[in-house]
């Protein structure tokens, strides 16, 4: 697979606004020194931090722990243990409900122990990588994750999906339960992807597991060669969205009462 054609297939077929970025979870730590990094953070940030220069300005980090700053992430990546104390104080501005907001933190997605880092890069670098992504990431309006999730059931054959939300951690979370049950995710933003990570208010972030990239990719390129055009494209496979739409539409007519 050829992840520079996936890059330029998605962002042609869905207008996407940013690139879409493979992430990998690195349990084996030789492995770093042949991963095609392109920056390192000076101070801590945040996953979701990490992830927006990947997607806004196509650098490509391999994150370690000693490097994430977001606290509610920590876990989630198997950092460290639940805090129980702690964590039920992060959470209870969101639920209020102490016992309730325990139990959240103990329901979120947790990572495998012994993952020794992160590798986040636009997904065209996986060319060039020892490794696979484990996950596509892609941060899209409403109507693009539409058309990339029914691209995904067509490919996968599922006739529905299920997602996960949490209070927090819609990024890191998100990610990490789409990594384990090995199927999309779809999440909002969360306090900490809307500020850190530059999530605007319109957007979602979708996550595809990085095995089914191809069976995805497949099914919009069987579209198009169908003359159903990708699905943002309009009927006929117009050239621009919207295009197939009646300006003048006489149904849409007022009058005052």
């Amino acid at each position: 697979m050829e992840y520079s054609k996936v890059r330029e297939q998605l962002i042609w077929n869905l207008r996407l606004d940013f690139d879409p970025v493979g992430i990998t979870f690195v349990y084996d730590e030789s492995l770093e020194s042949s991963l095609p990094i392109t920056h390192r953070a000076k101070v801590k940030i945040t996953y979701c931090q990490f992830l927006t220069a990947a997607r806004q300005n196509r650098m490509a980090f391999y994150m370690k722990p000693e490097k994430l700053l977001c606290q509610n992430a920590w876990p989630v990546f198997n950092f460290r243990d639940l805090e129980q104390e702690a964590d039920t104080k992060r959470h209870l501005k969101y639920l209020i409900d102490k016992d309730l907001a325990w139990e959240a933190v103990q329901q979120k997605a947790r990572l495998e122990k012994g993952c020794k880092g992160i590798y986040m890069a636009p997904i065209d670098f996986f060319d060039k990588a020892e490794i696979k992504p484990d996950l596509l990431f892609m941060i899209c309006t409403p109507y693009q994750a539409y058309h990339i999730l029914n691209d995904y059931m067509g490919g996968m054959k599922k006739p529905n999906l299920s997602f996960f939300h949490t209070p927090n951690s819609a990024v890191c979370s998100g990610s990490v339960w789409a990594f384990n049950n090995n199927t999309a995710n779809m999440t909002t933003m969360c306090a900490g992807s809307k500020t850190s990570g530059k999530t605007e208010m319109a957007y979602l972030n979708v996550f595809i597991p990085g095995k089914h990239i191809e069976p995805f990719i497949t099914q919009q390129q069987k579209r198009v060669a169908m003359g159903e055009g990708a699905s943002l494209l309009g009927k006929g496979s117009q050239p621009w969205p919207g295009l197939d739409v009646c300006k003048g539409c006489p149904l849409f007519k007022f009058e005052a009462v």
